[in-house]
């Protein structure tokens, strides 16, 4: 069937009013009902959700193709709708889109949304086909455009090509989503792992007898650290199913996760596995229509429930004995490196912990060895020296060769140096940020040195964390020193072979910046942004300051809440929401309370991107916005 036929003059709006993504399914649902395509429009929504919530629709250059097969379609269709101001979509790119296909297909086994979708795709690759679109006037230039002749020098798309498309980029969203939730589990994870391991470990150290304390005020001091290392698994699989499905998760993931781990032994890996489990089963069993006086007992009562019922049958008469054998395994894999792959798996490990400071890559190595501090403590030993590496030897590299550093850089090293010490990696980033082609590999060879050091001194490191701070709980105290010592020493060695003494024009320049201070008033910020990492710690405020520092540069005001550790601070208001032009959005988990700023033009970006590239974010979306701006004051 050719698009053409499915697409007439009462499916197109050239001026869509809706400013949010739900307002976009309604308005663009009613053109289909009022051309007689559908006959239930909530019934058709509800489809469209469904389909929405398996992957978000939409793509590259500002394009969203929301679709679903449904019995409530009558003939097929296809609504196009362009919107003069963007709308968030919610889109992996985190951009705005302004072109929108509404694809309505009978539920009738057909596939005729991938004819469908093959056959704009074929239109989509034209050159300045999206520009004629969003300058379309009416119905009838849309039209037209449908109609044009492609030119025979385009590789029209098969369906098989456009299936993939759509497959790969659903695919790159789920792992991307899946990502946010297990960081989510992660950063509530880390204070009970480390308030557990290092009570533990300080009670054991304290003892000189090599072994948990029986008697006493350290058998008490053990049993809190024992209570933290017996929480935390808990804590990672209830709050991966929280990100996923809100509160109703928590009770089904955090119960589920204490059977796996308790009666089955399955470790960190079978928390992680129920979490996910409890989210996705409490996330279907919400889409379940309720009656209205059964409503409000859903998230309180039924959801966690029938959810807990489901999620510990699945566990107890399911997975939990095929995951308990996957941890007794990697348990002896690792327990065979202890003797012989050391280096390899010291390089892997060290590689990985520097590798992106403090970041997913990082969280990835960390995770791994603090959740085996239990049995595998010399893991820990090599990558706390690893964690600790990329800013000492940042540091001593600002000593060792000042004439290669600006005055902030210099200043930078004063602060990398406590970061590391205590064991913050993140503080190797402003180095990183404004030179990685020659800080990144300086960083991952040290935390590589450091690391195998660490194995083949036999480190054990009892506490779940890096740096000196930890000293006191280390067995092999030499070797952990050595391992840090030489593995800075080798970051600082390659950067400064690499980079080159800067003039002192650029020292002058840097010397003559003034601070930059945050804003805390309500309403006069022209721009605002909430940041959230992991942990909530470095990355979150490295992230903050560089936006705030770039908005100093340009000369606008920006207010940014940061979200994390100690919860929401300096929190934006209705009155922030009210006088700001935009939003950004830097995170790696999800954002809290994000319905506060519904019909916001928001700007969806990583934390990493809001430290190397603050400035052009800004100003390129601020352009935009004012660009917007004038096209609906003349329209």
């Amino acid at each position: 069937m050719k698009i053409e036929s499915l697409i007439t003059n009462q499916l197109i709006c050239v001026d869509l009013s809706s400013t949010n993504k739900k307002d976009v399914f309604v308005e663009m649902a009613t053109l289909l009902e009022n051309a007689q395509c559908i006959s239930d429009k909530n019934m058709y929504l509800s489809d469209v959700w469904s389909r929405e919530d398996l992957s978000n629709t939409g793509f590259e250059d500002g394009i969203a193709i929301p679709h679903a097969k449904s019995s409530a379609v009558i003939k097929p269709a296809v609504a196009v709708g362009i919107s003069r101001t963007g709308i968030e979509y919610g889109a992996d790119n985190g951009e705005l889109c302004n072109i929108f296909f509404m694809i309505a297909s009978p539920n009738d086994g057909d596939n005729l949304h991938i004819e469908v979708l093959a056959q704009i795709s074929s239109k989509l690759i034209e050159d300045g086909f999206t520009d004629k679109l969003r300058a379309a006037k009416n119905a009838e230039e849309i039209i037209m455009l449908f109609t044009e002749i492609t030119p025979q020098k385009k590789v029209q798309p098969t369906i098989q090509s456009a299936q993939h498309e759509v497959s790969a980029t659903s695919f790159k969203a789920t792992l991307g989503r899946m990502k946010q939730h297990l960081l989510f589990g992660t950063s509530h994870m880390i204070p009970f792992i480390v308030a557990g391991g290092v009570l533990l470990s300080l009670s054991v150290m304290i003892s000189g007898k090599g072994a948990v304390p029986d008697t006493g005020v350290l058998k008490d001091i053990a049993e809190m650290g024992i209570a933290g290392l017996t929480l935390f698994t808990v804590i990672l699989g209830g709050y991966i199913a929280y990100s996923i499905a809100d509160k109703p998760g928590l009770a089904p993931g955090m119960i589920g996760s204490w059977i796996a781990v308790q009666q089955f032994n399955t470790g960190f890996l079978g928390a992680i596995v129920v979490g996910f489990i409890a989210g996705f089963v409490v996330q279907q069993l919400k889409r379940i229509k309720l009656p209205d006086s059964m409503a409000s007992l859903g998230s309180i009562f039924i959801y966690p429930l029938v959810g807990t019922f489901i999620v510990c049958s699945i566990v107890m008469w399911g997975i939990g004995e095929p995951i308990a054998h996957m941890m007794t395994s990697l348990n002896v894999w690792l327990a065979g490196m202890a003797s012989s792959g050391k280096i390899l798996l010291g390089a892997i490990l060290g590689g990985m912990t520097a590798f992106d400071m403090g970041g997913p890559i990082n969280k990835v190595a960390t995770l791994f060895a603090q959740t085996q501090v239990n049995t595998q403590p010399w893991l820990m030993g090599g990558v706390g020296i690893a964690i600790c590496v990329p800013p000492l030897g940042m540091a001593l590299a600002t000593i060792l060769s000042p004439k290669r550093y600006k005055k902030d850089e210099r200043e930078a090293g004063k602060a990398a140096a406590i970061m590391g010490m205590i064991g913050i990696t993140e503080g190797a980033i402003p180095f990183a940020a404004a030179d990685p082609l020659r800080v990144i590999p300086a960083v991952v060879v040290g935390g590589i040195v450091g690391n195998v050091i660490g194995f083949m001194f036999n480190v054990l490191n009892y506490a779940p964390w890096g740096g000196w701070i930890v000293l006191p709980v280390i067995e092999g105290k030499f070797g952990y020193i050595v391992g840090t010592i030489v593995g800075a020493v080798v970051t600082a060695v390659i950067v400064n072979i690499l980079k080159k003494p800067i003039s002192e024009e650029d020292d002058s320049e840097a010397m003559n910046c003034s601070p930059v201070e945050s804003i805390s008033e309500e309403g006069v910020a022209q721009v605002l942004a909430i940041i959230s990492c992991p942990s909530g710690v470095a990355h979150t405020f490295l992230a903050a300051k560089s936006l705030e520092k770039a908005a100093s540069k340009i000369g606008i005001k920006i207010k940014v809440e940061t979200q994390g550790a100690n919860g929401i601070v300096n929190r934006l208001t209705t009155k922030d929401v009210a006088n700001a032009e935009m939003i950004i959005f830097a995170h790696d988990v999800a954002i809290k309370e994000i319905q506060r700023f519904d019909g916001m033009r928001i700007v969806d970006i990583k934390t990493k991107e809001a430290m190397n590239n603050a400035e052009q974010i800004i100003q390129s979306n601020l352009a935009q916005s004012k660009s917007d701006s004038v096209v609906v004051a003349n329209a």
